[in-house]
């Protein structure tokens, strides 16, 4: 029953995006609206899923491949769909949902089951680690999606395009409010996540070892986002190159997310 939930709002995802990206062609934002309601149907069915692995298992769903990779593909729909609906930006889960689609194909295909192997690391400390990471990538995410986003819309008015990218994106004062609050609170709550995991390693886990894909990842991440969040300083750098910075910053994090998630081949311990 789990998979076939899971498979069920992988679909709804899927069908969502294809909604949003007809109504991208047809320039009307105003043609959102079902690719909305096709979102929240597969975040009740997303929600149910993991709601009756918790269940079955007797574990929350931050531990495997497949059981984290649904956990972040859920967090990050949410969160898109939260910042869509408070700044009135739903066109940016254009670009969010295929990384949520990516996530929830891979937790398909590997299968949502717990880890054969358990850490030493769990517990109350465990699940706010995990926690505040998971919301710390989710965050920068949608930043990058809204930094990407910026920056188009703002090619788009420097040329005088009145296409479908201007009347389909949100103003760039709405877009540049999404940057700086995904950053912000990502960029915090990544680095609690931090600081909590290497606490616990370093006091009892018996060293901090750099080879951890998950500990090597998180580190790239957060250094790359320190230099997107620190060129948007006052008298840095404008909000044009600002956002660019943290699109670069989402191209590098992600490709080193492929090429250790390659190198990892089946580690139930890196999503």
């Amino acid at each position: 029953m789990i998979d076939v939930l899971h498979v069920l709002a992988l679909l709804a995802y899927g069908g969502a995006w294809g909604l949003q990206v007809r109504a991208f062609r047809a320039g009307d934002p105003g043609k959102q609206n079902p690719a909305l309601f096709v979102t929240l149907a597969g975040v009740g069915l997303h929600l149910l899923a993991l709601g009756v692995y918790a269940g079955q298992h007797q574990v929350l769903p931050l531990i495997g491949v497949g059981p984290a990779s649904s956990s972040l593909a859920l967090l990050l729909v949410v969160m898109t769909l939260t910042a869509a609906e408070m700044y009135d930006v739903r066109s940016v889960s254009l670009f969010l949902l295929p990384l949520s689609l990516f996530l929830m194909g891979e937790a398909v295909w590997v299968g949502v089951e717990p880890a054969v192997r358990q850490t030493a690391f769990r517990g109350p400390w465990f699940v706010a680690h995990v926690g505040t990471t998971f919301l710390g990538y989710a965050g920068l995410a949608l930043a990058s999606g809204a930094a990407v986003m910026y920056v188009l819309q703002f090619r788009s008015l420097k040329r005088k395009s009145f296409g479908k990218i201007f009347q389909f994106f949100p103003s760039l004062d709405s877009l540049d409010r999404v940057h700086r609050v995904g950053l912000g609170s990502g960029f915090a709550s990544l680095t609690v996540g931090l600081v909590a995991g290497t606490a616990w390693t370093v006091t009892y886990g018996g060293g901090f070892d750099l080879g951890n894909p998950q500990v090597l990842f998180g580190l790239v991440t957060w250094s790359t986002f320190l230099a997107a969040l620190l060129v948007r300083l006052p008298g840095v750098l404008g909000d044009r190159a600002a956002a660019k910075v943290t699109a670069l910053a989402f191209v590098v994090t992600t490709s080193v997310f492929l090429y250790l998630r390659i190198a990892a081949g089946d580690s139930p311990f890196f999503l």
